[in-house]
């Protein structure tokens, strides 16, 4: 395989200003062209690496003052041809960076011990061997500002190359890909845009506008020859070097406070002592072995890779592209999976072989050697930066020593056995084969070593040239016919470990392929259909009024709302070792989902897994596992066998959900197949990097000019008190604490919550905030005209309450009259309210905002809608040993309702109560808790009704609601038939309280118990 090398533009030969490289002697126009210099690898990289650690810290953090350091940029000493053929000189001349003091310091802690901010009971170990920094550097920002219209952006105009403010909007709104470059031409020749006067006349003009603007990574293209073999069409790589991606993500200063540099191991106070937690990447084992293994004072950033095919066009032209994604593990997960942060920049299309006349067998092995060597040549500047280090600037401008080993690998299980090099029916990550997919234990991990070394000797028994005989000695050793893998050479880098869990694929996917299919096998598509179509519909949660069974592909979304009802819905009419199983499955899938993980939960995570794997011969005798042709005996399901090393793969590489494919498939559509639909479809990868290239330029663009304009620095500097909540949305938070009044940066925005709402009523423990609307939706009702709201005791039970008699004192009794006297004869009702959360898993973020309806009867729902809460109440149960004192209720909320009093009244529900049912409950320590039902592992409730057969209610304080929780009825052999989705909770009479109805519920409910 031969490749043919980049075209490259010849450069001027420098200067000799005085600035050389202490090292060759090599002159540079600028000092800072000399550290750009000096940060490659090489033998002068290697002169800095080991000049650096022996400078000595300074005393203070912050640098000293009075030191003043004029550092310039430059844009290296070569560069390869680019798409929009602008050479390195079309930057512009080198530019002073302005004062930096000159001085090393340490980012890390100054003990070795530190408490975890908002988690008290929580300390953080930070590794020893903590990176050191040098001033001198530039963030992205910082080198924008330091380009060759610098001078007329300082003095003049700050949006140059256009010429106002309100021209750079036109321009970024008719450049955002809304309209075609036709569409842009007959915008800007209409009279009205003429009469404006924009300074530029044409959509080409725009874009070349754009694409001057201050350089990104920039893209190249390469083709690559196979020998002899012929290719349908030329196989071109289009890529940007990996080294310049990562520091581009590397230097964005949006990442400065959502980014770590430092490893840790994270500890939590339990009642059995510490308990290791894992969250982050950086407080994971292998990200600690990593930073052992480093020189003092150097620091790593974790790359991230992603990749995988996705199509272009469906039904006709079967067009499609391989784009490679790159983030960086250091930055927080919680940043990292938003699609809006832009975490994952794209470092290339790979070429997609279609050799000719050639056998399937060959033509695998061929698009498999070409898939590495295309992402060596990507990678090749990374693999040298992790062995020998380089130095980037940070985000706040700081120079470091930096290390790029790879962390991860985000693909689904066909892209997992292409990057480990092995053969289909095999796991890419354990010795495992197909015949021990379904064993209820881990099989030992395949290592980097096992696998270089089967390689090895597969080439020593035949020639890698001869590709069919060279297939059949892999095939044997259970390879796919890669002679180079791309990691071979890329450190310590071990398939076993960086190929961690997916959880859109291997959880969320196989549920809905395997979970969903063996139910509706047993029980029947049509019976399961009704039953969910049965459901009470709630805002914000998906509703299924035709059922699922028919529908051949769902999204993401999709698979993760069945997980919440399957086992709920399909109680009753599955065999209990059936239920059992799907139970197991849906509770593992719901812990591996956690934001930390400790020993407990990993080992009820296991536990979960093996309990599957002893109810499993279940399915089989139940008639759920079936082929093509016929019934299945076995579990040889790929995924199952990858379940087996969640736990391994979490405690070495942080909780699993941050490595989902989630945001890689988002970012499918808008690095891929957005860019593919605004071109002319013909030579379109040139033009989808151009698109790309345009979109990242405008995006940084948009951010420098409103820092600027407003006088703000270039660096983020919030103060600790604005990072205390969990920032998922960076940018726009920094923008908002810099710029008060300014409202977004392009199109980001963050959400707001309820609890920076002025009218929203908080909790007394501060957990929990809730809203409603500034007009009621029913105002100044009187007391003697509530018959629509089909509440017969509502003016009594405001008697009582007001009266200051307890539910408990009066027995659950109405004491009051129906014509009692009131302290008020007015109120406003709501329909609805809002409440939020912190979250049960992680204090530092909010759960999203869930509304309760409190809908009553009309002519098109004559069963209203009345959704259900837990409460808390003094006539309720236990559902804890350890929180005997605390009682609990399942309530319907009827009405929201605020009297109309002087002082103001709090805000009041009147609620239906469902009582825990007495079939299941346990007495521990003397005191008797409510337990769940077995088998399905879910708290039962009944209706609390009066003698005369009507649901019993009451009035409570909005501040009694803990939380929000889904009701399914136990629907038994088959749904009742008079039953629907309006008045399944009317006509039901028990009912499950539904622990998977989200996973912050899911949590909760075990938090209680």
């Amino acid at each position: 395989m031969a490749a043919a090398d980049p075209f490259l533009i010849s450069l001027p030969a420098p200067v000799n200003t005085g600035f050389t490289c202490p090292n060759c002697v090599t002159s540079f126009t600028t000092e800072h062209a000399v550290i750009q210099h000096l940060s490659r690898p090489g033998s002068c990289g290697q002169w800095l690496v080991r000049t650096l650690p022996s400078m000595e810290p300074a005393e203070s953090p912050l640098g000293d003052e009075d030191a003043v350091d004029t550092s310039d940029s430059d844009n290296g000493d070569d560069a390869d041809k680019n798409l929009d053929g602008l050479s390195d000189d079309d930057c512009g001349d080198d530019t002073e960076s302005g004062n930096r003091a000159n001085t090393l310091y340490s980012l890390g802690p100054d003990v070795d011990t530190a408490p975890h901010p908002a988690l008290a009971s929580r300390v953080r170990t930070y590794h020893p061997n903590q990176g050191q920094c040098l001033k001198g550097g530039l963030n992205h920002l910082q080198r924008m500002d330091q380009d060759e219209f610098a001078p007329i952006r300082d003095s003049e105009n700050v949006y140059y190359p256009f010429a106002s403010e309100s021209e750079w909007e036109l321009a970024n709104w008719l450049a955002s890909g809304v309209l075609s470059q036709k569409d842009i031409d007959a915008y800007l020749h209409l009279q009205r845009t003429k009469d404006l006067a924009v300074s530029f006349n044409t959509a080409k003009d725009l874009r070349a506008r754009i694409e001057s603007l201050p350089e990104v990574p920039r893209w190249r293209f390469q083709e690559i020859k196979v020998g002899s073999y012929q290719t349908k069409d030329p196989l071109i790589l289009y890529w940007r070097d990996g080294l310049e991606v990562v520091e581009h993500l590397f230097r964005n200063p949006v990442f400065a406070h959502c980014m770590d540099l430092d490893p840790y191991q994270e500890f939590e106070e339990t009642p059995n002592g510490m308990e290791r937690v894992y969250g982050e990447f950086m407080s994971a084992d292998q990200a600690w072995k990593m930073q052992d293994s480093l020189p003092s004072g150097h620091s790593f950033v974790g790359v991230i890779g992603a990749s995988d095919k996705t199509p272009l066009t469906i039904g006709t032209g079967n067009k499609e592209m391989h784009p490679l994604l790159l983030s960086l593990a250091n930055i927080h997960a919680g940043v990292r999976m938003k699609a809006t942060s832009h975490s994952f920049a794209l470092a290339a299309y790979l070429p997609i072989p279609k050799f000719r006349n050639v056998s399937p067998a060959v033509q695998a092995v061929l698009s498999a050697r070409v898939y590495h060597f295309a992402v060596s040549i990507v990678m090749k500047e990374l693999k040298g930066a992790s062995r020998d280090g380089t130095v980037l600037s940070d985000p706040n401008g700081d120079l470091r020593i930096i290390h790029t080993p790879l962390v991860a690998w985000i693909a689904d299980y066909p892209e997992q056995l292409l990057v480990a090099c092995v053969s289909s029916k095999n796991s890419p990550i354990s010795i495992a084969t197909a015949a021990h997919f379904g064993d209820p234990i881990p099989h030992p991990p395949r290592l980097r070593q096992n696998t270089l070394a089967a390689i090895r000797e597969a080439c020593i028994a035949c020639d890698p040239c001869d590709i069919v005989s060279f297939h059949k000695v892999c095939l044997a050793m259970r390879l796919n016919g890669v002679v180079e893998p791309f990691w071979g050479d890329w450190g310590d880098a071990c398939p076993s470990l960086f190929l961690t869990p997916d959880a859109l694929h291997q959880w969320h996917k196989f549920y809905f392929d395997h979970c969903l299919q063996w139910v509706i096998n047993i029980i029947g598509g049509k019976e399961l259909d009704r039953r969910l179509a049965l459901l009470q519909p709630r805002t914000g949660t998906r509703s299924w009024p035709n059922g699922i069974s028919t529908l051949k592909q769902c999204t993401g979304r999709e698979h993760r709302d069945l997980e919440k009802v399957l086992p709920a819905v399909a109680a009753g009419a599955l065999p209990d070792d059936v239920l059992c199983a799907i139970r197991a499955l849906t509770e593992f899938i719901f812990l591996a989902q956690n934001v930390y993980h400790c020993d407990e939960t990993l080992h009820a995570l296991a536990e979960a897994l093996r309990e599957f794997h002893h109810y499993k011969q279940g399915i089989i005798s139940a008639g759920g596992r079936q082929g093509k042709n016929g019934p299945l005996q076995h579990f040889q399901i790929p995924k199952l066998e990858l379940a087996q090393h969640v736990v391994r793969s979490t405690r070495a590489m942080g909780a699993a959900y941050q490595w989902s494919s989630d945001i890689t498939e988002r970012c499918h559509i808008t690095h891929v197949k957005t860019p593919y639909r605004l071109s002319n479809r013909r030579d379109f990868h040139t033009q989808c990097c151009r698109f790309l290239d345009r979109q990242e330029k405008q995006r940084f663009f948009q951010l420098f000019t409103t820092l600027k304009t407003a006088g703000a620095p270039l660096i983020n500097e919030m103060v600790y008190e604005a990072t205390q909540m969990q920032m998922h949305y960076p940018e726009s938070t920094w923008v908002a604490n810099v710029l008060p009044n300014e409202q977004r940066v392009g199109s980001i925005a963050s959400r707001k919550s309820i609890f920076d709402n002025s009218r929203s009523r908080i909790s007394s423990d501060n957990s929990t905030a809730f809203l409603v609307t500034v007009k009621p939706h029913f105002p100044s009702i009187s007391v003697d005209d509530t018959a629509f709201l089909s509440i017969n005791d509502l003016r009594p039970a405001l008697g009582d309450f007001f009266s200051g008699r307890s539910y408990t004192s009066r027995n659950g009794r109405r004491l009051s009259l129906p014509n009692c006297p009131l302290p008020f004869s007015d109120f406003h009702a709501w329909n609805k309210f809002r409440i939020q959360q912190r979250s049960v898993q992680d204090p530092l973020s909010l759960s999203p905002p869930q509304t309760i309806q409190a809908v009553p009867p009309s002519t098109n729902m004559p069963w209203g809608r009345a959704n259900t809460v837990l409460i808390s109440h003094e006539s309720g149960d236990a559902i804890s040993a350890d929180r005997a004192d605390e009682r609990y209720l399942v309530a319907q909320v009827r009405v929201i309702l605020l009297p109309i009093t002087v002082p103001p009244s709090p805000l009041l529900l009147y609620v239906d109560f469902f009582n825990f049912s007495n079939a299941h409950f346990a007495v521990v320590d003397g005191v008797r808790v409510a337990a769940p039902a077995p088998k399905i592992e879910m708290f039962v409730v009944q209706r609390r009704v009066r003698n005369n057969g009507q649901a019993l209610g009451d009035i409570i304080h909005l501040d009694d609601v803990h939380q929000v929780v889904q009701l399914v009825p136990k629907f038994g052999a088959q749904a009742p038939p008079e039953m629907t989705c309006d008045n399944s909770l009317e006509v039901g009479r028990e009912f499950y309280v539904n622990g998977f109805a989200d996973k912050e519920i899911f949590h909760a409910i075990l938090s209680y118990q």
